[in-house]
């Protein structure tokens, strides 16, 4: 009996030491933007998805959906509806942590599952290449005479980075942030077709959102929220530091999925997103749109939205956004 229990003991302890069993998807795998089509957070959705396509990093097919609204929200509440299922996953950035600061929607940043951030993104301020604002010190005279004489786009909410970013350049330009006229718009491409219609006198938003109109010399950016020049397109674009005023914010973007996935999903998870930051379409894009290589796996990403939150928080309430 001893020699059976010590047996069954050591049986036991085996099963507890085994890796976990892997993780397969066995139905479609479903990636969801927060924006309606054509902007910097679709574009990279739809990237990934073209990667994991190409390359054949899963085994079942892969499809991308659109369900913007409540500057992101929407899609928080659809992704957390699949709970526990690793089919469903979403493209993020810090609104993230910005809407659980300004109480909008109900899904907590603690209450999603992070899996990667892919890369970093500096937003700029752009104009029409005829806007009569030439520099960034244009730009910071007209709302230091009426902050309400301009009206600029911040896709997709009030309280996003977008809008922080606007609000950010003002107040290093002596501005107060709350007597700004900020128009919240659906997308970035949204935001650049309103732009080109004269419907706004400027956004702010990602390089990338405006890079192919720059290149045809439709839209002019005036400055740009990096700590240094971001170069290609832009590389002779001058910071928004440069021209006097220190205002930096950077708009990574990310994979998150549903609260309660498992260790074996997370896992599979972070096998397929280090092998697409390493395919040469990945590199590719990471050029053409101006993005800055910023891959953390599940757990450096977990690490970074705690800082984030911490961050935002102090920014937020400088800014009279939050209490």
């Amino acid at each position: 009996m001893r020699r059976i229990g010590t047996s069954l003991a050591l049986l036991c302890a085996a099963l507890l030491a085994a890796p976990a069993q892997a993780w397969q998807p066995e139905k479609p795998i479903e990636i969801v933007v927060p924006t309606t089509p054509g902007g910097g957070i679709d574009r990279s959705a739809r990237l990934l998805h073209k990667i994991i396509q190409e390359e054949k990093l899963a085994p079942v097919p892969v499809s991308v959906a659109n369900k913007p609204g409540a500057g992101g929200t929407v899609s928080l509440a659809y992704l957390n509806q699949n709970a526990g299922d690793g089919h469903v996953v979403a493209i993020n950035s810090p609104s993230l942590i910005a809407n659980d600061l300004n109480g909008r929607g109900t899904v907590r940043y603690r209450e999603v599952t992070p899996l990667a951030n892919l890369f970093s993104e500096y937003t700029v301020v752009a104009v029409r290449a005829d806007s009569p604002l030439k520099r960034g010190q244009d730009f910071i005279d007209r709302l230091r005479s009426d902050p309400q004489s301009l009206a600029v786009s911040t896709p997709t909410t009030l309280g996003s980075t977008n809008h922080l970013s606007f609000a950010l350049v003002a107040k290093a330009g002596g501005v107060d942030p709350r007597r700004l006229k900020a128009v919240v718009l659906g997308s970035g491409g949204d935001a650049v077709t309103a732009l080109l219609g004269g419907h706004i006198d400027a956004h702010t938003g990602t390089p990338s959102s405006v890079v192919r109109m720059v290149q045809a010399g439709q839209i002019r950016v005036i400055g740009i929220l990096a700590p240094k020049r971001i170069g290609g397109p832009y590389a002779d674009t001058p910071t928004w530091t440069e021209q006097g005023y220190r205002a930096v914010m950077d708009t990574w973007r990310g994979v998150i999925g549903p609260k309660g996935m498992t260790p074996a999903q997370i896992a599979w998870w972070d096998g397929v997103l280090a092998k697409a930051v390493t395919s040469a379409i990945w590199k590719q894009a990471l050029e053409q749109n101006t993005w800055e290589a910023n891959y953390l796996d599940s757990a450096q990403t977990r690490k970074l939205f705690d800082s984030e939150y911490a961050a935002y928080r102090t920014i937020l309430g400088d800014l009279g956004m939050i209490k």
